[in-house]
């Protein structure tokens, strides 16, 4: 009888640890450092009188992470009485609905690549057909090293505006910022609960020893 009731106890303790175990998960952050340069070409479309929808191209030779290309699609506003212009992703920036979301995305050879918006102002000077940005390109998916990546890289831009719709304006864009990542991760399971449980038991397994004895 006493093995009978003892296999019983050992079969509940295992289960109980099994059931105890305390799983946690935790948020790890992975910041990776990022700067480079691209030569770009964009080419412009109007959709109105000062609106116009903008592809754009690119490609580094010093960017890291393999991200060495870029592509995107954009909005550009230019105020050419002033000789201000603005970049936007969203068109509804510029107060045009129902046209497709606009992204910019730097990819490579391989499965790194990170999806943004842009936004962006700066100033043309009709003279020299020089312009002049900063750009903010934030961050919304990525895949590859850069799954579930967020964060902010700013962009200095210099370009040599080409009026000639048949000729893509060039530019140089450097980009700096930190893209941030993050994954979870499993600590140690804890016991604590199933270790209370089985000290519990055993107490009771010798209390029943003792009446046992005391009987026989």
């Amino acid at each position: 009888m006493h093995r009978s009731y003892t296999a019983r106890l050992v079969t509940v303790a295992l289960a109980l640890i099994g059931f105890g175990l305390d799983v946690k998960s935790a948020i790890a952050q992975q910041l990776y450092t990022f700067n480079a340069t691209y030569d770009v070409f964009s080419t412009s479309k109007p959709i109105t009188p000062d609106v116009s929808v903008t592809t754009i191209s690119g490609q580094s030779i010093d960017a890291p992470y393999d991200l060495t290309k870029v592509s995107g699609l954009t909005y550009s506003q230019v105020n050419f009485a002033i000789g201000e212009f603005r970049f936007n992703t969203d068109a509804a920036t510029f107060s045009l609905q129902g046209l497709p979301a606009g992204e910019v995305v730097l990819f490579g050879n391989g499965s790194n690549k990170l999806f943004g918006t842009n936004n962006a102002t700066g100033i043309i000077d009709f003279l020299s057909s020089k312009g002049t940005a900063t750009n903010i390109f934030t961050i919304t998916s990525g895949e590859g090293l850069f799954f579930g990546a967020v964060g902010t890289l700013r962009l200095r831009e210099v370009y040599q505006i080409s009026l000639d719709p048949n000729i893509p304006t060039t530019g140089k864009s450097k980009v700096s910022g930190t893209i941030q990542v993050f994954s979870q991760t499993v600590k140690e399971p804890s016991t604590t609960t199933a270790s209370a449980l089985i000290g519990m038991m055993g107490g009771f397994w010798l209390r029943r020893q003792r009446n046992t004895h005391t009987s026989g």
